[in-house]
């Protein structure tokens, strides 16, 4: 049988089959979009809202797998916005007050889009949907700045080379008399597009989605006369000069709440001018587990005095809370002894006799025989070697810009406090002493006060 004509008329039909929808679209009121390689029905419904079905009534789609690269599709539920849209994934630094120089969209067409009631709410990585404009010209001749403490409307125009009026109507401000040191300012004709504000070069951020317990480095480009500091729900962040970079790590608390965080990152010029851009880290729920341990009396009489473990709780929190400017390591962070037996991984939440699940496991446990060594993971300095009545014999390593490791139940300590320590050195032997169920190793990592999981620090590459 020849199938060549069949194939023909197929592919001459599903042809005519696109084409008819992308008139049919094109004739429809409202914003469209142009597929790309790799679509699907179903991952455009995602990512604009609505349903597969509604799609295929709108743009006459029987077959939902018969779309093609450039096909024209009309969206749903949008009003009094027409044109071809994209999407744009919110990067560190950028607002919704600088997404109109960006995206060159006006402030009302993206709240439209993306039916923004809060523009204060976008969150790093947010997809966010914008119209493609014909009209690129009219809105890079728009730029921004940040109002100074000593600024005036008179001087601000001077500087922009236009007049007070340009600005007030540019800005919406309807009193001439009134400026805000450190809002944002749009002005007609300035030098920059960029999307954040100087003295900002660059900011990235490794992990925008972590998942409670995970670690996040964040770095900054600013030029050489720049201090950076920042805060993180609260907690302080600690800046260091890293290969020209000014870099900050913090741990995502394992028992945080998922939701939306905020993260502030502020600029302090030599000049004393001081710019904050303020955004927001969304954490994800890790899905940890649960484990439920049973005590020996001995064992189990290490809990019931609240006090106890509250007392040393502290002590650790504030050993690993101190912060040594310089990084003391050179490579990468590799393993303290085998892995080829985790007994338990970290973030399981944790029942002790049957009482309820209020704590978590701090760290990873590796299974070994007594006596096992155990080796520095990296370069760093001792600054904890005693033994505690829950942890046991304790050591914990300092190796410096707020980055801590703790070894817990160890038979014997081989280091003393003060000790600098290569990667590869011994620190001590496994045991099983204070609150153990049996021969192993728990291993910690603290960033920035908290624990993370260590298995996911392993994976950062900061050199």
């Amino acid at each position: 049988m020849n199938t060549l004509p069949f194939r023909f008329f197929l592919f001459f039909f599903s042809g005519v089959f696109a084409f008819h929808s992308i008139v049919d679209a094109e004739e429809k009121e409202g914003p469209l979009y142009q597929v790309q390689d790799g679509d699907t029905l179903y991952s455009i419904a995602q990512q604009f809202g609505g349903s597969v079905q509604s799609l295929q009534r709108l743009n006459g789609i029987e077959n939902p797998s018969l779309i093609s690269i450039g096909q024209i599709l009309l969206l749903s539920d949008y009003f009094g916005v027409s044109g071809l849209v994209d999407t744009h994934k919110v990067q560190p630094g950028e607002s919704f007050f600088s997404m109109p120089l960006e995206l060159n969209n006006d402030l009302d067409t993206l709240i439209k889009l993306n039916r923004i009631v809060n523009p204060y709410t976008l969150y790093i990585g947010q997809p966010l949907i914008y119209k493609i404009s014909d009209q690129l010209e009219t809105y890079n001749q728009v730029g921004f700045s940040v109002i100074g403490q000593q600024d005036t409307l008179l001087s601000l125009a001077i500087n922009a080379d236009c007049s007070p009026y340009e600005i007030m109507i540019l800005n919406g401000w309807s009193n001439a008399t009134v400026t805000l040191p450190g809002e944002l300012m749009y002005s007609p004709g300035s030098k920059t597009n960029a999307s954040i504000l100087s003295p900002f070069e660059d900011i990235s951020i490794s992990n925008e989605h972590p998942r409670q317990g995970q670690p996040v480095v964040i770095s900054v480009d600013t030029d050489q006369e720049t201090s950076v500091t920042g805060f993180f729900d609260g907690t302080k962040l600690n800046f260091s000069s890293i290969n020209g970079r000014q870099v900050s790590f913090l741990g995502v608390h394992a028992m945080s709440d998922p939701g939306i965080y905020h993260l502030w990152v502020t600029a302090t010029r030599s000049d004393d001018q001081i710019v904050t851009l303020e955004m927001r880290l969304p954490v994800a729920d890790a899905q940890y587990g649960s484990q439920s341990l049973v005590l020996g009396h001995d064992k189990a009489k290490l809990l019931e005095d609240e006090s106890v473990r509250v007392a040393e709780d502290q002590i650790i929190l504030d050993t690993v809370s101190n912060f040594t400017e310089n990084k003391l390591w050179e490579d990468g962070f590799d393993h303290p002894m085998s892995m080829d037996y985790i007994t338990t991984r970290f973030g399981m939440r944790r029942s002790y006799n049957g009482k309820d699940y209020r704590t978590f496991h701090g760290g990873v446990d590796f299974g070994a025989s007594e006596g096992t060594p155990i080796y520095a993971p990296a370069a760093g300095v001792v600054v904890m070697s005693k033994t505690l009545d829950i942890r046991g014999t304790t050591t914990i390593i300092d190796h410096g810009i707020g980055i801590f490791t703790g070894y817990w139940h160890q038979q014997e300590s081989a280091v003393s406090v003060g000790q600098k320590l290569a990667s590869g050195d011994l620190i001590g032997y496994v045991g099983n002493t204070g609150l153990s169920t049996g021969p192993h190793l728990h291993w910690e990592v603290w960033i920035n006060g908290n624990q993370v999981n260590p298995l996911e620090w392993m994976k950062q590459d900061i050199y």
